[in-house]
């Protein structure tokens, strides 16, 4: 499913034009985007949460060449899925 579809599909059961539709849609990312990259977490009732975790720096070495490289530490962000949303998939 597609920007577009999810567009559609929400503004027929929400009774929303599309341009609001899309609107929603927008101001909800960036504000998903703006508290993750703030450390914060997302928790979304009956669909999941999303939360950053830091990953320390850390070296590694290369299996071929046995050549060490250093991989700097970074934020990942992670899903974990709410038990609904698992048995609905599930069923």
């Amino acid at each position: 499913m597609n920007n577009k579809e999810i567009i559609q599909s929400v503004s027929q059961k929400a009774a929303l034009t599309k341009q609001a539709t899309e609107q929603l849609l927008h101001a909800t990312a960036q504000i998903i985007t703006e508290t993750l990259k703030d450390g914060g977490d997302v928790k979304i009732q009956h669909f999941g949460s999303l939360e950053v975790r830091a990953h320390q720096a850390r070296t590694v070495i290369n299996p071929r060449n046995g050549q060490k490289t250093r991989i700097p530490a970074k934020n990942v962000w992670t899903f974990k899925a709410n038990n609904r949303l698992k048995d609905a998939v599930n069923q």
